[in-house]
């Protein structure tokens, strides 16, 4: 099972404070529709995310990885 950017997060122990200080955002309040899929990321808010997450897990999350919800079908 996929999981979701929420569980990534908690996961390599990232909050919603460093979250929107890394990405410039000024507010919690929009990280925290961000992060639930209520408000989308920018494309240079995505990338910032992906680099923090993936220094901070070691590990190579691809946008697709971050970015889609778990319970989307491949219409492909």
């Amino acid at each position: 099972m996929k999981e979701d950017l929420k569980t990534i997060l908690k996961r390599a122990g990232i909050k919603q404070q460093e979250i929107m200080e890394t990405l410039d955002i000024k507010s919690l309040g929009t990280v925290s529709l961000k992060i639930n899929g209520k408000a989308e990321f920018t494309t240079n808010e995505a990338k910032k995310l992906k680099k923090l997450i993936n220094d901070r897990t070691g590990k190579d999350y691809k946008f697709e990885d971050l970015f889609e919800s778990p319970n989307e079908d491949n219409l492909d």
